[in-house]
């Protein structure tokens, strides 16, 4: 019998300590059949690690409320800040078995290949954001598996745990589905097969596999890091016509008729995407005092609060910092038959930080692909995902600053940033017109909405919104 290499766990748990330091975020996989021993490998690495820093994650088949949510989002939730490292039980791997073994989501997912395209951008996208990837898939001898199942039967204080077992997928079609999920994506982040037949030998192999990949993901980000270059390539004379129509006719009167009859047709559309459990998405960007606070009011204020919810966004904290900048998104997605509004979004990070070099030129130039696969995967599971651009031109803007500045009550939405962000007038049109023309898809387009006139643009946004659900649920009343 092979002992286990305390060199090699001391190694490893030296390795994890140094990319804690790097600010490496480190996922481990562990795949595998019932009983396989993936539960003592996945223990025998907790064991060697400082848990300050290390967490465990364990996938289960979705229940009722779990299905309510994407189907990355258990993932995102639990996702490893930079430094940290986190175990996965079972993985989004398993999930997408349970997925298509149970025929969940049949209405939504008739083709469960569209889940291993959410799985691909997901790896991808975390593997280009600095992330380690460590995936394994433990075998073990048919003989011993059934032994050890046998041996948890008998003993009353695990005989729960051998009825989880029997509750699992049949260990023919998990293999089968895995084999085919392991070699399509082997080439983004490979895969490492452990044979658990033998404790010691297993173990030792897990330790060697762990050190290899630790190493090399310390060399990659130190070699990473020096190529950093933060650079947001604007042009010298940029012009554009895509924002040169700001000003769209409304009346006061037509401003008061429209507007209670569409807030009460908007109530009415969110009880049909209740009842046919139907998210929808609202994001709002723009340039500065264009009214985006005032319009997200004008299409919430009739609604259902039980239904809908406003995340205004604002810089990164500390913590969103640490993780992947989609994270602290992707955490605040709605459940189904729930709305939820963004008050600016992801789009800061070809917007904002593109503009003041919070984005190195690699990071803000991968951000359109990542937000497109990103947006295709929510509009995929079934949600509506509507985004609004508002554009004024730059003397109103400056109007709205002056009001704000020399009326008290207001004094609160102007800030010193407002100002130096209106010298840059010209750098966040060429951004803004670059991520339109880059992020505006046939499944998530973008609405441009002219807003020197704040009731047209209510009434615009509000009537595009009942469209969008209209065509959506068909039957519905059009306008």
């Amino acid at each position: 019998m092979t002992k286990i290499d305390e060199a090699l766990e001391l190694k490893v748990a030296e390795l994890v300590r140094q990319t804690h330091e790097a600010k490496i975020p480190v996922m481990v996989l562990f795949e595998g059949v019932a009983a396989a021993g993936k539960s003592r490998l996945a223990n025998e690495l907790l064991l060697a690690l400082d848990a300050k820093y290390t967490h465990f994650y364990a996938t289960k088949t979705p229940s009722e409320e779990d299905l309510r949510m994407p189907f990355l989002f258990p993932y995102w939730k639990n996702l490893p800040k930079r430094g940290d490292l986190t175990l996965f039980f079972r993985s989004w791997y398993a999930n997408l078995i349970d997925y298509k073994h149970h025929n969940l989501k049949p209405e939504i997912f008739k083709d469960h290949h569209l889940l291993l395209t959410e799985i691909k951008g997901f790896e991808k996208m975390l593997l280009d954001d600095g992330y380690r990837m460590i995936k394994f898939n433990v075998v073990v001898d048919e003989k011993k598996r059934q032994e050890h199942i046998q041996q948890t039967k008998e003993n009353p204080l695990t005989r729960w745990k051998a009825q989880e077992f029997e509750k699992a997928i049949p260990a023919d079609i998990y293999l089968d589905e895995m084999t085919v999920l392991m070699d399509e994506t082997k080439d983004i982040a490979p895969w490492h097969t452990i044979n658990y037949t033998e404790r010691g030998q297993a173990v030792n192999e897990m330790y060697e596999t762990l050190i290899k990949e630790l190493e090399q993901a310390l060399k990659d980000k130190k070699k990473k890091d020096e190529k950093k270059e933060v650079d947001g390539q604007f042009s010298e004379h940029f012009e554009t016509d895509l924002f040169e129509d700001t000003e769209d006719e409304m009346s006061k009167d037509e401003y008061k008729k429209l507007l209670p009859e569409l807030q009460q047709r908007m109530r009415e559309l969110q009880y049909a995407l209740y009842e046919r459990k139907i998210p929808m998405i609202l994001v709002y960007e723009g340039m500065d005092a264009a009214g985006k606070g005032g319009n997200i009011k004008r299409v919430r204020e009739s609604l259902d609060p039980t239904g809908y919810e406003v995340n205004a966004i604002s810089a990164p904290t500390e913590t969103e910092l640490s993780y992947h900048y989609l994270w602290r998104f992707a955490t605040q997605l709605p459940r189904t038959g729930h709305i939820e509004i963004f008050d600016r979004s992801w789009y800061g990070r070809v917007l904002v930080e593109r503009v003041e070099g919070f984005a190195s030129t690699e990071e803000w130039q991968r951000a359109y692909e990542e937000i497109n696969d990103f947006e295709k995967s929510l509009t995929l599971e079934g949600a509506i995902v509507i985004k609004f651009f508002l554009v004024l031109d730059k003397e109103e803007q400056l109007a709205r600053f002056e009001e704000r500045q020399n009326t008290p009550e207001k004094q609160w939405k102007i800030t010193d940033e407002d100002w130096r962000n209106r010298e840059k007038w010209d750098i966040y049109l060429e951004a803004s017109e670059e991520m339109i023309h880059k992020t505006s898809k046939e499944h998530a387009p973008w609405v441009i909405v002219p807003a020197n006139n704040k009731k047209a643009a209510r009434i615009k946004a509000l009537r595009t919104i009942i469209e969008r659900c209209e065509e959506r649920l068909w039957g519905v009343k059009r306008y």
